[in-house]
C-alpha cells in the first residue's frame, strides 16, 4: 500500500496491559500520523472501560475481533511474554503491521518464524525497545563512531528494581516468560550488542533463583565478544532501581543514567577523557512517542525499521544462551 502524506496509521492494541495505559496510549495520542482507534481485552467490560477512559472509538471483547477489523493498519502487542509469538503471527496473518513488546519472543526460533510470517504477509514487525529512539542514545552512538573513547572494550550495564507485584503476575511464572532476564535483562543485552555491533561469543551467567517459582530474581552476565571485548550485565527484581550504561575504551568512557527509563526526564551523557569531563544534556522527551512515529514512518515506506530481524534474533539468542548458562551453571558458547 502506498501511503499519502496526509494519512494516519490506524492502530489497535491487543490487551489492557499496564504499560499500554501508562506509556503507549499517551504516546499514540501525541504521535504524528498515528490514530489509536481500538483496544481489545479478554473481557468485553474491561475493553469498554478502557475505551471510555482513553476516548477510543472501538473496543472488543476478544483479540480475534480486533484483528478482524479492516480499518486497523497496525497492532501494538503488550501481552505477557509467552503470548508474543502466537498473537504476532495471528496479527501478521490478518494483514496488520506489528509493534510487539520486548522480549519479542521466548526463543530465537520463534523470532525467526515471526519475521518469516512478516515477510510472507508483506507486513512490518518491530520489537518495542523504546530506549533505542531517545536522541541521547543516538548521540552516544555518534560519539563512539567518532572515536571519542577509542574502540569500545568494556560495557557495564544494569537494570534493576524491586518487584513486589501480586503473585499472579506473569513475571513470576517461568512458563510465561517470567524472570528478571526476560523482563529487564534483555535491555542490557541489547545495549551491549549495540555498543559492540557484534554478537557475544561466550556467556557466563549466574543467578539467584526464586525458591517457589524458579525464576531468576537476580542475574549477572559476563559476555565475551571477539577481540577480548567484554560486557558485564546485571538485571534484578530485588535490588534498588538502576538503569545505567557505561561504555569504555582506551581513550575514554561514556556514562548514561536512566538509559532504559528516560521518559519525561532531563538526561545527560557524561564523556570522560582522562581528567576532562564533558556533559551533553538532553531535555525531556517521550521515547515511546518517538518509537511510534518511527514505526509509522517505516510503515509508510520512508525509513527501515531501526530494530530489524538481526537485532531481535541476536537478542533472543543471547537470552537463550544466558538462561542455559544459568540452568547448567557453566558457560554457554556457540
Amino acid at each position: 500500500m502506498t501511503w499519502k502524506s496526509s494519512e494516519k496509521i490506524k492502530w489497535g492494541i491487543l490487551g489492557c496491559a499496564a504499560i499500554a495505559g501508562k506509556a503507549l496510549i499517551p504516546a499514540f495520542k501525541k504521535a504524528q500520523k498515528a490514530e489509536l482507534v481500538a483496544i481489545s481485552s479478554r473481557s468485553a467490560a474491561t475493553a469498554t472501560d478502557w475505551a471510555k477512559k482513553f476516548g477510543l472509538a472501538k473496543s472488543y471483547g476478544s483479540y480475534e475481533e480486533l484483528l478482524a477489523d479492516k480499518e486497523i493498519d497496525a497492532i501494538y502487542i503488550p501481552l505477557p511474554n509467552h503470548l508474543h509469538f502466537e498473537w504476532t503471527v495471528k496479527a501478521l496473518r490478518a494483514g496488520k503491521h506489528v509493534l510487539c513488546e520486548k522480549p519479542l519472543a521466548l526463543t530465537a526460533g520463534e523470532v525467526m518464524e515471526m519475521f518469516e510470517e512478516a515477510q510472507a504477509n508483506k507486513r512490518l514487525l518491530m520489537e518495542a525497545f523504546m530506549y533505542r529512539f531517545h536522541p541521547r542514545l543516538g548521540k552516544a552512538v555518534e560519539l563512539i563512531e567518532s572515536g571519542a573513547i577509542g574502540e569500545p572494550r568494556l560495557v557495564c550495564s544494569a537494570f534493576t528494581f524491586v518487584f513486589d507485584r501480586e503473585p499472579d503476575n506473569y513475571r513470576w511464572s517461568p512458563l510465561m516468560g517470567g524472570g528478571a532476564l526476560y523482563d529487564v535483562g534483555c535491555y542490557t543485552i541489547n545495549a551491549a550488542r549495540l555498543a559492540f555491533k557484534a554478537e557475544p561469543q561466550e556467556i557466563r551467567a549466574t543467578a539467584h533463583l526464586d525458591e517457589k517459582t524458579g525464576i531468576d530474581l537476580t542475574a549477572s552476565l559476563l559476555c565475551t565478544f571477539s577481540g577480548t571485548r567484554q560486557a558485564l550485565l546485571a538485571s534484578s527484581f530485588e535490588l534498588e532501581f538502576q538503569s545505567s550504561l557505561e561504555i569504555s575504551g582506551r581513550d575514554g568512557s561514556l556514562f548514561l543514567g536512566r538509559v532504559f527509563s528516560a521518559k519525561d526526564f532531563s538526561t545527560e551523557i557524561i564523556l570522560c577523557q582522562g581528567e576532562k569531563l564533558t556533559s551533553f544534556n538532553f531535555p525531556p522527551v517521550d521515547q515511546y512517542q518517538l518509537m511510534v512515529e518511527h514505526f509509522g514512518q517505516a510503515i509508510a515506506g520512508r525509513v527501515s525499521p531501526q530494530i530489524d530481524f538481526q537485532d531481535s534474533f541476536g537478542n533472543a539468542l543471547t537470552l537463550e544462551k544466558a538462561l542455559k548458562s544459568v540452568r547448567k551453571g557453566q558457560p554457554s558458547s556457540p
